[in-house]
């Protein structure tokens, strides 16, 4: 899982969201809305609030400093760092809300951003030394989680590196937009915020910064009797390593705690949860199914626990590579061999938890990944971080979506909840959807029993493990109808009707940071409420183009969005090119003109190659305008890259990889007749195929990524630009290619139902690649089924869970919208298809 997505879940929203703002934030500091020292001038952003005294220029880049905080001391520090940095007059910026930084502290928040609180923009390194001496005379002996990319000073929660001033973003190896510094050569290079204290080769340490770093380097762990030999996870809480006992030279597993970090919802931290597992692991010393306890020591300032290694895999994965369902195993006796073996580790699972309780020990995290399956199939339970002891009654305070129980649960039932959902997930990996209603949780069951042999009394043991309550507050929809019947020609007039009505339902015209509900990357990206991918663009482009005509209010929404984003991408699918081409297909020309000016005028340099968000989406941008000179230069500019391009090796595909360049050479042939772009788009493809690892003798294993049956990447939209390739190329490489990838869009499971990673998408792609044999219409139909898996009411109005199946979604890429684009295309008289990838022969 993605863990952003666990931080835009706001209790009690549907949808991903951010946090509170300002406003209605009741944790946000004053400083934050109080008044302003003469002449500063005050910057608010999503988490951080900037003070910028007048008349300053900062460097773009340098040595700047941070100061950590724990939730108790930090409106304190904030007091002091303000009235220092107002008196130096200095630039600085600070996290604007507790509850803002109890999440970037969290367990579940990022490594490189953990612990700090305040930046300091020291000018020159003669003021970052006065501001280091000034401010550690203030703060010595305070609190904070440590800064891992930093360097600390002295005792306090003051840290320095090198890094950006300004937002700079640059392409990293791997084709990542990530922040830059500029080298000595003038290049963008990545702005590295690692786990360890690493300037740049080029930089020159300042003289102040000599005995904090000679500090550092003598603060070894001495005795510390485990050596490290693999690194195995690693969290905001520490890290998680295979290592050797040096005194007996056995293999161990070693878990690290942060102290401060980590936290969790009741703001322990990572070195209170490592000493909970300790006491229930000694505590359950004995049992088969509970690694035995090494050691627990404290080394430098972490704690360290050492415990037996258990060879095996856990069951997360053994029922991904297992279960007949998802891997697509189609053999005989595939299934019932599966359920014999699932139903004896289930056996296992549920002796141990009761053993557990019978120690007085509830688990309180139990989940398939926190369940090794060993070579011989006994199973032990791992991360024990949030046991509690039975007569504690306690309730959850971490725990894996789909697995955790709701409120109200505590004790032992809290582990019997896990245990239910764990027997669903065993056999269909969707237990997310059950918290939803007593619906999807009988429609789980009834996936379960219709696919595999399980006994008569498996939907009894399932209700009695989740419990009697296992949806408090839910309120029984009065709506009698199923939450989803197949559609056919015949029903999806109706259908497509009450989608789109459900979906305008979810309008937020008042919000200017989006018109509907969608993906995360709405608030991640620059602009991303309004993108064609994420945002009004799109949703907009398909109610359009399915015949709904879009509100003046929702169009004027786009139009403004777009205005007041400065900085959108050019991309299609994260920026201009996308909100251009919708603007342009809704009936206004002269405002698609105005975004189109703004992408003429838009650096290309640091832009990759590929149709989301690259050179292959701004071209098809510019010859969906009329405009082949200026379309042919972007593709004169993509042949001179190599496939990977300034992105390094991205995933093969339709989105980022070289396929989106080949449909663009594809439409480039169309409009000039220029036999140069059928062989450039024959060369894009063959690099992309071979990316892929595809051949015609591909063994079929099921890791390849041409066997993913992703729209994004992988098979499936790699497989639509291939179609394409065959109608015009004679090369039976692309017609072999083209019949091993229609098998891509087939599988009878997939986690989620969007366009870009789920069901619909293969919809799609399996409708553009159809053969009219009996088994390409029976996998359509497949899907067309299969759809209501990811379906919910909420409010009264059907809705699909996006990606990740935690929250609602209603944009193209994710949600409703996609669904309906792909539906259409199967069902619908003319279906529009992808934009530049449209249904029949050109």
């Amino acid at each position: 899982m993605d863990l952003r997505y666990l931080n835009y879940c706001r209790p009690g929203n549907p949808f991903y969201d951010v946090e509170a703002t300002a406003a209605t934030d009741p944790t946000v500091f004053p400083a934050v809305t109080g008044p302003l020292p003469e002449g500063w001038t005050r910057t608010d952003n999503t988490h951080w609030l900037l003070m910028t005294p007048p008349d300053t220029r900062l460097p773009g880049q340098g040595w700047k400093i941070h100061v950590s905080a724990t939730l108790d001391n930090a409106p304190r520090l904030l007091d002091l760092v303000w009235d220092f940095c107002v008196a130096e007059r200095v630039t600085f910026k600070f996290i604007r809300s507790a509850a803002i930084l109890k999440q970037r502290n969290s367990k579940y928040g990022d490594r490189g951003s953990s612990g700090k609180f305040f930046t300091v923009y020291p000018v020159d390194e003669a003021q970052l030394e006065r501001i280091l001496t000034g401010l550690g005379d203030l703060l010595d002996g305070e609190r904070g989680p440590t800064i891992l990319s930093d360097l600390r000073w002295r005792s306090g929660p003051l840290y320095v590196r090198y890094g950006g001033f300004v937002s700079r973003l640059g392409r990293s190896e791997t084709g990542e937009l990530v922040h830059c510094i500029e080298d000595p050569e003038g290049r963008l290079v990545p702005d590295v915020r690692g786990p360890s204290f690493r300037p740049p080769s080029w930089v020159t340490l300042p003289d102040c910064l000599a005995g904090a770093l000679a500090a550092r380097n003598s603060a070894t762990l001495g005795d510390f009797p485990f050596r490290a030999t693999r690194a195995l996870h690693f969290s905001n809480g520490g890290g998680v390593y295979e290592a050797t006992d040096t005194r007996t030279g056995a293999s161990v597993l070693l878990k690290e705690a942060r102290p401060l970090a980590g936290l969790d919802e009741e703001g322990a931290d990572a070195v209170a949860r490592l000493e909970r597992e300790h006491w229930a692991l000694d505590k359950l010393a004995g049992l088969d199914c509970i690694p035995a306890v090494t050691d627990y020591r404290k080394g430098h300032e972490h704690w360290f626990l050492a415990r037996e290694y258990v060879d095996g895999k856990s069951l997360a994965r053994e029922l991904l590579s297992r279960n007949p369902l998802v891997a697509d195993d189609r053999t005989e006796g595939a299934y019932e061999a599966y359920t014999a073996w699932a139903l004896k580790v289930l056996d296992q699972v549920e002796a141990g938890v009761d053993a557990m309780h019978a120690k007085g020990v509830v688990f309180g995290d139990l989940h398939p990944n926190n369940i090794m399956v060993r070579p011989d199939d006994t199973v032990s339970f791992i991360d024990l971080e949030t046991a509690t002891a039975v007569e504690d009654e306690a309730a959850p305070v971490i725990g894996a979506p789909g697995f955790r129980a709701p409120a109200g649960y505590t004790g032992t039932a809290v582990d019997r909840y896990a245990l239910g959902c764990v027997r669903l997930g065993v056999f269909v990996p969707l237990t997310v959807m059950a918290t939803w209603s007593p619906a999807k949780v009988d429609q789980l069951i009834d996936l379960v029993t219709a696919h595999f042999p399980v006994p008569a009394d498996f939907a009894e043991r399932v209700r009695r493990d989740l419990g009697a309550d296992p949806h408090p507050g839910h309120v029984p929809e009065a709506d009698p109808r199923p939450l989803w019947t197949r559609p056919t020609a015949e029903s999806w007039p109706a259908l497509r009707c009450t989608l789109a009505e459900d979906l305008l339902a979810s309008a937020t015209p008042h919000r200017e940071d989006r018109l509907f509900p969608g993906d995360v990357e709405q608030f991640a990206l620059p602009g991303g409420g309004a993108s064609f991918g994420f945002g009004a663009a799109g949703v907009l482009w398909t109610l359009s183009e399915l015949g709904f005509a879009p509100a003046e209010e929702h169009v004027a929404w786009l139009v403004d969005a777009a205005a007041r984003t400065p900085d959108l991408r050019p991309g299609f699918y994260d920026g201009l090119s996308g909100i251009a081409y919708a603007l342009d297909r809704l009936g206004r020309p002269e405002e698609a003109a105005a975004v189109l000016a703004r992408l003429d005028a838009a650096p290309l340099e640091d832009v990759d190659h590929g149709l989301f968000g690259g050179l292959a989406g701004i071209g098809l941008t510019q010859l969906h305008f009329g405009r082949t000179e200026e379309a042919a230069r972007i593709a004169a500019l993509l042949a001179d890259q190599s496939p990977g391009g300034v992105a390094g090796r991205p995933r093969p595909g339709l989105m980022r990889g070289a396929a989106g360049g080949a449909l663009l050479m594809l439409r480039l042939h169309e409009a000039t007749a220029d036999p140069k772009y059928l062989h450039l788009a024959g060369e894009s493809l063959r690099h992309d195929l071979a990316e892929a690892g595809w051949t015609e003798s591909a063994d079929g294993s099921a890791d390849a990524p041409w066997k993913v049956p992703f729209l994004s990447f992988g098979g499936a939209g790699l497989g639509m630009v291939v179609e394409e390739a065959a109608r015009v190329l004679d090369d039976p490489l692309f017609a072999a290619a083209r019949d091993a990838l229609r098998e891509v869009t087939a599988p009878p499971f997939m986690l989620n139902s969007g366009l870009f990673h789920g069901r619909a998408g293969a919809l799609l792609a399996l409708r553009h690649l159809h053969d009219g044999t009996p088994a390409t219409e029976a996998a359509v139909t497949r899907h067309l089924d299969a759809l209501g898996w990811h379906t919910v009411r909420c409010d009264g109005h059907l809705a699909f869970l996006g990606d990740h199946t935690l929250r609602l979604s209603a944009d193209l890429a994710t949600g409703t919208a996609g669904v309906l684009l792909a539906v259409e295309s199967a069902l619908g008289d003319a279906g529009p298809g992808l934009p530049f990838l449209g249904p029949g022969t050109r």
